[in-house]
């Protein structure tokens, strides 16, 4: 058990947005746990948007980071450990590594590695470690009230159909590894709007071309979002479409979590540690010799992990999953 009575609970979540998702069922049952006055979130700005589907009852987002009685580290960093000393926070808990020992009140050794075991149950080995009762280990995000009304309001605003509309996240931040190629996205999303459905693509501003060359061969409605969206109107989008067919990215773990018909593509990074945690999911993961090699780039021509999926394969998956 927690040491240390918490009125001021501080959970600084992973860097990444699909890490901050995975992380959900530890963080919610570490929030369940203390049931503190005051709950803090604090991280990258984009939390701010994510945090309302992550369902932790009464959490605020805080930009910078405020004293607590207790701050919860998921990320490994010297930096974020620092933080936490500097400001105050009379109990740190995080991960021992980076150097960062001295300056945890508790520093929780690494029982699992997240180079072979899956990144969500990596973060509910902090809570399990903490005796802290972890009953709901899959991810189950909350769309706020409203927010598929808005995705729809948008959709309507560009045009198209919400009942047909499928949502597509082609790119990865992370790097052209985790990509499934644009040509083989074209003939999917080519074959999907011959059968009536209206492909809404989602990005950061940088994978706006991208987001061109999936939709080259789309004879219908689409609309290009990448880079014209917030994060926030982005999952509103989702929550509200029918279907999410996308890479290992984060898109495909906030779609998956909200139940959302998902279909998605692996090649470079392994499913055994980041596979997306929800009940609709069609996941294809044909590796090739250097798979799954975990570089930001294929250095292997063709591209072999993403080439020995075909386009036909992940077509038929989207109709299957629309149909039902």
């Amino acid at each position: 058990m927690p040491n240390t009575p918490t009125s001021h609970l501080l959970l600084m979540p992973p860097n990444w947005l699909g890490d901050a998702v995975m992380a959900q069922p530890a963080m919610r049952a570490i929030a369940m746990h203390y049931r503190p006055e005051k709950l803090s979130i604090c991280g990258r700005a984009w939390l701010a948007d994510l945090l309302p589907y992550l369902d932790l009852p009464a959490a605020e987002y805080r930009p910078e980071l405020p004293a607590a009685d207790t701050a919860i580290l998921f990320p490994n960093s010297f930096r974020s450990a620092w933080q936490a000393w500097r400001n105050g926070a009379r109990e740190r808990i995080g991960y021992r590594g980076q150097w960062r020992r001295l300056l945890l009140s508790r520093p929780l050794p690494r029982r699992l590695d997240l180079r072979h075991q899956h990144h969500r149950l990596y973060y509910l080995d902090m809570a399990t470690q903490l005796d802290i009762a972890t009953p709901e280990q899959e991810v189950k995000l909350v769309a706020p009230a409203g927010d598929r009304e808005a995705g729809i309001a948008l959709m309507l605003a560009h045009g198209l159909a919400p009942e047909k509309v499928i949502c597509v996240a082609p790119g990865a931040q992370f790097g052209g590894a985790k990509r499934y190629p644009p040509e083989s996205y074209a003939r999917i999303l080519g074959w999907l709007s011959e059968a009536g459905w209206q492909p809404v693509v989602l990005g950061v501003a940088a994978e706006r071309q991208i987001g061109e060359q999936v939709l080259a061969g789309v004879n219908g409605p689409y609309w290009n979002a990448a880079g014209e969206t917030k994060l926030r109107e982005a999952l509103q989008l989702v929550t509200a479409g029918r279907l999410m067919l996308c890479n290992d990215s984060g898109f495909m773990h906030v779609a998956a979590g909200l139940g959302i018909p998902t279909v998605t593509m692996f090649g470079a990074t392994d499913p055994a540690r980041t596979s997306p945690s929800g009940p609709k999911v069609r996941l294809f993961y044909v590796p090739a010799d250097c798979s799954p090699c975990l570089q930001r780039e294929c250095t292997v021509p063709g591209q072999p992990c993403m080439a020995n999926i075909r386009p036909e394969t992940v077509r038929d998956a989207c109709l299957a999953a629309l149909a039902e």
